[in-house]
């Protein structure tokens, strides 16, 4: 019998959700973590979409997706967590309450809504205790402390990070040394080769006209090329680089003091997430390595295997009382959400 044939009593599935700016994934699983279904969808943080309205759509259409290859209907889930960009007031948190309440009336009253970024928390510890450092599209890190406490960076970020602060930099790096205002680089002709260019100013035209204007996808798209040309040795693109990186190391300082975890006697369990931080020998990411000792003591980072929709699940199994906290439950659990997870393609950017 295939999955979507399968029928089960009620309430025994669980649901995790991860909605950023460039996609949302869902998981449906059942309480040992056998995931039996998997939706994907575009932007779900109703900062970023065209209207909060189209966000919560989007996160529905995922969500429907996932229960209708899993043969499940929305009244089967025993426990969700929402883990959402755009979550970043107790007013956004409420207006998800109200947007699910309305659009699934009776369903998923167990449920928690969280910023996106405590996502990735349980992909490197299962007890949910740690931090998590995501570099995507843009920046999210957030904590939970030994105690249960909770810090999430939002809107206190005071620096774009991620691939928009990547683009941010080298845009502003390219135009002054075009102006005479800053050193030469060779992410001038990166750029221009990346975007189809002739010149700097026909790229700063396309970039900032009313009309026609590139969009914040196309925007951001050159973020590889930057930590490609700081590896092949450019000192402004890697000046860029390095700053990034301890940016994100010293936003994860402030998630560990404000959550009790620099006090901590014991390891505090760092997961990277995002492509910007997790792609192959990224620069980004040493330079947070590098940095990261001095602002959160007993760092251990976690370079799992499993994407933030996977921690998100995790939460939903951990809330509704799977016992994560202890080592054996949830080596079972891991193995079985690991071994049932869709294909990596399934998450690709």
């Amino acid at each position: 019998m295939s999955k979507a044939q399968t029928v089960r009593p009620a309430s025994t599935l669980f649901l995790g959700v991860d909605a950023g700016n460039s996609k949302t994934a869902a998981l449906v699983s059942t309480a040992s973590g056998e995931v039996v279904g998997a939706g994907r969808s575009g932007c779900g943080d109703i900062y970023g979409a065209p209207t909060p309205e189209e966000a919560v759509a989007e996160v529905l259409a995922a969500v429907r997706t996932a229960l209708a290859q899993a043969g499940a209907d929305i009244g089967d889930i025993a426990g969700a967590a929402f883990r959402l960009a755009g979550v970043d007031w107790a007013e956004d948190r409420d207006y998800w309450d109200e947007a699910l309440t309305r659009h699934c009336p009776g369903a998923l009253s167990a449920r928690t809504i969280l910023n996106d970024g405590y996502a990735a928390i349980r992909c490197g510890d299962p007890s949910g205790v740690g931090i998590s450092v995501t570099g995507g599209t843009a920046a999210a890190i957030a904590a939970r402390g030994p105690g249960g406490e909770l810090w999430d960076m939002g809107w206190w970020s005071q620096h774009a990070m991620g691939a928009v602060g990547l683009a941010n930099e080298a845009f502003r790096a390219v135009f002054l040394a075009e102006l005479g205002l800053g050193p030469q680089t060779a992410l001038t002709e990166a750029l221009l080769t990346h975007y189809g260019k002739p010149t700097v100013a026909a790229l700063n035209h396309w970039l900032t006209r009313r009309h026609d204007h590139a969009t914040g996808q196309e925007r951001n798209s050159c973020a590889r090329v930057v930590t490609a040309v700081a590896a092949a040795g450019d000192p402004v693109a890697a000046d860029i680089v390095r700053a990034q990186g301890a940016r994100f190391a010293r936003y994860a300082g402030v998630a560990a003091r404000r959550t009790g975890l620099a006090q901590a006697d014991r390891p505090v369990s760092v997961v990277l997430s995002g492509s910007v931080l997790t792609a192959q020998g990224s620069p980004v990411a040493e330079a947070l390595l590098a940095e990261l000792p001095a602002h959160v003591p007993g760092a251990v980072l976690r370079r799992g295997s499993l994407p933030p929709v996977a921690g998100a699940l995790l939460d939903a199994l951990g809330e509704a009382g799977v016992p994560l906290h202890e080592p054996e439950a949830a080596h079972a659990v891991l193995e079985s959400v690991t071994g049932s997870m869709p294909p990596q393609e399934f998450l690709a950017t």
